[in-house]
């Protein structure tokens, strides 16, 4: 189990090449939905490749994911990829959400997306709350800032949650909530190799470098 912030290297179109580069990363997240090559073969290739935990993501299209099949499908490339994997990403709003939580044998990361701003605080606990119910490992909260008062309401929840969270402000405005959130608490932040996969990422090698100016070493984030 996660029991301090880690930096996670989100790796795209070519996975394989990227995490020979990702050494300043704790954690490497495969992106099945993004990569060019066979899925499953870039994901036993990285299993080999690499001792790093490793979190598999088949991200759904509406909340931000480019797989193209069916939900059916989706959700089955996700359990097969589970087997090279130490962690696995399911949506909240998936329809097969519960399902899949009581076929994958590995901690799943249960996430919510938001991609135009920050709801309510109440509604962040109410989705916590579900988050809480489905048996998820940790829960993931990706959300849009409008303002900078968003970015000090998403501070103040994330001190206040009950249960492993990762918090993530999308976006140029909550861009350094990635370097800055895990200060308060929250268990995984994620970078970029070679581009990002949403948006505000910073590249691992430079959100290493900002958590180690506030405090951070690499053997705090493990």
């Amino acid at each position: 189990m996660i029991l301090k912030p880690r930096i996670v290297a989100s790796l795209g179109k070519n996975a394989l090449d990227e995490v020979l580069s990702a050494k300043d990363a704790e954690m490497i997240e495969v992106r099945l939905d993004l990569v060019a090559a066979d899925p499953m073969e870039t994901m036993k290739a990285i299993r080999k490749a690499t001792n790093q935990p490793i979190i598999a993501t088949n991200r759904m299209a509406t909340e931000g994911g480019r797989f193209e099949g069916s939900e059916r499908k989706r959700i089955e490339l996700l359990l097969e990829a589970s087997d090279y994997a130490n962690y696995v990403d399911i949506e909240l709003r998936s329809t097969l959400r519960n399902e899949f939580m009581s076929k994958v044998n590995k901690p799943a990361i249960v996430s919510y997306h938001d991609f135009s701003n920050t709801p309510r605080r109440e509604e962040l606990q109410a989705i916590l709350d579900e988050m809480k119910r489905t048996g998820a490992a940790i829960a993931k909260v990706a959300i849009t800032p409008t303002s900078l008062k968003d970015n000090l309401s998403i501070l103040d929840f994330l001190l206040d949650a009950d249960m492993p969270l990762c918090i993530i402000a999308m976006g140029e405005l909550g861009k350094h909530l990635r370097v800055v959130a895990p200060i308060y608490g929250s268990l995984l932040t994620y970078g970029y190799v070679a581009e990002p996969t949403a948006p505000g990422q910073i590249k691992v090698a430079d959100l290493k470098a900002a958590m180690k100016l506030l405090g951070f070493s690499g053997d705090s984030c493990s």
